[in-house]
């Protein structure tokens, strides 16, 4: 494997609620990232860090796992932490260490308790967050409802990067607010108005 420089390294803890979809995340970042052959499945236990034989009889996660890939010459670590009560102050122990902490939020139920408390461990350690709002292909899910609770929740700076295309069974994809490539027309107004907002949050924050 190759020698990575310090610089070369981000360590990335995965935090939020349970079965807000943390482990699929983690599962799918390392199959987009060409760093396993095949896209791991909770439901089927071939996730990479769900690899206690209780947490995948139970399907969830009891104990922060590590997994790695490389990304344009980095390697990135992602601590993919647990979300139940019983298990969330393993994620604080995960977060002293971490960079920077990917936060996933259920599509079908925005912020929850548990959220909050992965959340207050980022601001304990001071270490910048980003929100993911999962699971759009589910019933019910609602990408605004979850955007709106994030701002309600964490302040009315958390701002878009990327919207989603379609909802629940015509969900198809997102939309990168920054490069603009491939908008969909019946997306069009909507992702200019939410990159001017991009951009105005950007410009207000210099």
């Amino acid at each position: 494997m190759k020698a990575y420089q310090t610089s070369e390294i981000r360590n990335v803890g995965v935090v939020g609620h349970g079965d807000s979809g943390k482990t699929s995340l983690v599962a799918g970042l390392l199959f987009a990232a060409g760093a396993t052959p095949r896209l791991g499945r909770v439901a089927d236990g071939t996730t990479v860090t769900d690899f206690d034989e209780e947490e995948r009889e139970r399907g969830i996660t009891m104990q922060s796992a590590l997994a790695f890939c490389e990304w344009k010459g980095h390697k990135v670590n992602f601590v993919d932490t647990p979300g139940y009560a019983a298990f969330i102050l393993d994620a604080r122990g995960a977060l002293r260490g971490a960079d920077a902490a990917l936060i996933v939020i259920d599509a079908t139920h925005g912020v929850e308790v548990q959220t909050e408390k992965a959340c207050g461990y980022a601001e304990e350690f001071g270490i910048p967050c980003m929100f993911v709002v999962n699971k759009m292909d589910k019933e019910r899910a609602d990408f605004n409802a979850a955007v709106e609770s994030i701002r309600e929740t964490f302040g009315r700076q958390a701002t878009p990067f990327q919207l989603p295309v379609g909802a629940e069974r015509e969900f198809r994809g997102v939309v990168d607010l920054v490069s603009m490539a491939n908008v969909p027309a019946e997306t069009q107004a909507e992702a200019e108005a939410a990159r001017e907002s991009l951009v105005e949050m950007v410009a207000g924050s210099h």
